[in-house]
């Protein structure tokens, strides 16, 4: 048994160790966040803190601002029903330890699997994952990518899943370990990891082109995602207009945040092949299966170069494998969606198995901070061999200030977290003015 998952199975959750933020971001209508379904966000955290032993961990939940206090109610609510347990106590429980959090009693019919009771459920694991790496001295990337596999195994359930034994086989096979894993960690230290700006769907083609030329001066980042509509017209003109003022090593996807049909899809897809786009982004809702299917059908059958992505908004591992398996390029995990990070990084393998890219959102308050670990756990760990210069990690940036260890890009590439901890926290100007979610909200100016 390693130490890291001897520090995880002592951990005793008391919930009156826990407290609960309804933390929320006022940001102007159109500007920084919009995108074709959210033309107005108050990007939002559901901050939880565990204090002891002298160690705080701090994790957070992602939301759009409403229903961000409901996030913490049912965190709370899961804390109070294991009060005074271990959590050797629950993986060791007939459920197990996903399954325990995963489904609470009387919460999981609001969405089973799914849904609210799940993302409450990631925000407590996230907080007891950033509370053992801190007490392990390590970044979360590195606490996980040393538990053996049948360790991290037990932080996940996979019993909704199809093929489980040759997926669990397959992850034995391909999985780093030992003096491979050490040296592909070093390397990753060394290189970082190659990096995506996102742009929003306010900003006019004269801002995108200021924004874009700005980010590569400064982070020396030349691959961008340009969010996109419903008038499909307005849109191509924005892009064509884009893409002819800027540099020829410029690179681009397109993001359509659910609001596209099976015909605009295919339209699109025409369009951004056509553009040499890198990916449609979120043509669907992500349980629309059957839609990323047909999709993925005209995809090889007329032969688009544009690849079909989704992920971020996946409510569990299941949906995930039903994309996956049915024909999607890239998979965009998110590390407070699901049940948190430790199903964001099983997506990963999942990706693996079934051939597709794997890039983690971050598209949303803290979630820079949060999504790097998951590139960086799955390039050790999953994906030792595949070249670092061939992998992708989104960057946003304008939220990373709020943030204790804020993650920087530099050369284009995101450097590896190295502080202890995996949300780490919050900057002290924000620590001190949160208040508990049942006293209201607390709001902060961008």
């Amino acid at each position: 048994m390693t130490d890291n998952f001897k520090i995880l199975q002592s951990i005793r959750i008391k919930s009156a160790s826990w407290s609960f933020t309804d933390l929320r971001l006022d940001i102007p209508p159109m500007s920084l966040g919009s995108d074709a379904a959210n033309p107005h966000t108050q990007y939002s955290n559901a901050i939880a803190r565990f204090a002891e032993s002298e160690i705080t961990g701090i994790g957070a939940c992602f939301t759009l601002g409403e229903g961000n206090q409901l996030i913490c109610a049912a965190a709370e609510y899961i804390v109070k029903q294991f009060d005074g347990l271990t959590l050797k106590e629950l993986l060791d429980s007939k459920l197990g330890f996903a399954e325990t959090f995963g489904n609470p009693i009387q919460l999981r019919w609001l969405s089973p699997n799914a849904g609210l009771p799940l993302m409450a459920a990631g925000l407590i694991i996230n907080t007891l994952i950033d509370f053992a790496s801190k007490k392990a001295n390590q970044p979360a990337w590195k606490f996980l990518a040393y538990l053996e596999i049948e360790e991290f195994l037990k932080l996940v359930s996979l019993r909704h899943l199809k093929d489980v034994n040759r997926i669990v086989d397959y992850l034995q096979q391909v999985a780093f370990s030992g003096n491979q894993l050490n040296e592909r960690v070093e390397e990753l230290e060394s290189l970082g990891l190659p990096a995506y700006f996102t742009t929003w769907l306010g900003s006019d083609s004269a801002t995108l082109i200021q924004e874009m030329n700005t980010v590569y001066t400064d982070k020396g980042i030349s691959k961008f995602k340009i969010k996109i509509g419903l008038d499909i017209n307005s849109e191509v003109e924005k892009i064509n207009s884009v893409t002819t003022s800027l540099p020829n090593y410029f690179s681009y996807a397109a993001d359509a945040n659910q609001k596209l049909n099976l015909t605009s899809a295919q339209n699109w897809m025409t369009l951004l092949s056509a553009r040499e786009f890198l990916w449609l982004e979120e043509p669907f809702a992500p349980d629309n299966t059957l839609l990323f299917q047909e999709l993925g059908r005209d995809k090889n059958k007329l032969g688009w170069s544009c690849e079909i992505a989704t992920g971020e908004n996946c409510p569990n591992l299941h949906t995930a494998q039903a994309l996956l398996s049915g024909g999607i390029n890239r998979f965009q995990a998110d590390p407070c969606r699901m049940m948190g990070i430790t199903e964001g990084i099983f997506a990963g393998v999942l990706s693996k198995y079934y051939n597709a890219e794997y890039t983690p959102h971050a598209g949303g308050a803290g979630l820079d901070e949060l999504s790097r670990h998951m590139q960086y756990f799955f390039l050790a760990r999953i994906d030792g061999k595949k070249k670092i210069e061939d992998s992708l990690t989104e960057t946003i940036g304008f939220c990373s200030k709020l943030y204790a260890d804020p993650s920087k890009v530099e050369e284009g590439r995101v450097l590896p977290p190295a502080a202890p901890g995996f949300l780490v926290g919050l900057v002290p100007e924000v620590s001190e003015i949160l208040i508990p979610f049942t006293e209201g909200v607390t709001w902060l100016q961008i």
